[in-house]
């Protein structure tokens, strides 16, 4: 019997090199994480000194993100000015008015619009800037016996 024998050479074959584009977008965005109220306790009409308090609020941008944060007039605001008396709360049936303000020295208004609104650049997507907000009511206003409440609306602009 004869037989014949193949010998096969397999060779790897290379191909030319190529690349595999990845890529991906990240877009500017900002968030309030949370709040804590401007709780300002009990007001005395007969007072001879204006009331303060304080409260907090959390913003979280996507890193390197410029933002602007506005706080609106209220829910019971006299007008639609971002005034110091503008903002007021309400016990259903008397307004008493407050002031919110973005120092601790309570003379700058905190406001509704670009003229004076906070503006933070974000250095870390996942650490929130923590702002402080100054309240102060007052005195010597005409209000009944009764707890106030008003609802401010934050405007994150970025």
């Amino acid at each position: 019997m004869t037989g014949v024998l193949f010998a096969s050479s397999a060779q790897a074959a290379t191909a030319p090199a190529a690349s595999l584009p990845v890529t991906a977008n990240v877009a500017a965005t900002c968030v309030v994480t949370s709040t804590t109220a401007v709780a300002f306790g009990a007001y005395d009409p007969l007072a001879a000194t204006p009331l303060n308090g304080a409260g907090t609020i959390s913003v979280r941008c996507t890193k390197g993100t410029s933002a602007d944060i506005a706080l609106g007039v209220g829910a019971n605001a006299s007008t639609a000015s971002c005034t110091t008396l503008t903002r007021r709360m309400t016990n259903g049936t008397d307004f008493l008015g407050y002031g919110l303000y973005s120092d601790t020295g309570r003379s700058t208004v905190w406001g509704c619009d670009t003229t004076n609104d906070i503006t933070r650049s974000s250095t870390s997507s996942i650490t929130p800037a923590i702002l402080n907000v100054y309240g102060q009511i007052p005195n010597g206003q005409d209000v009944g016996v009764g707890s106030y409440t008003d609802s401010v609306a934050i405007v994150v602009t970025f």
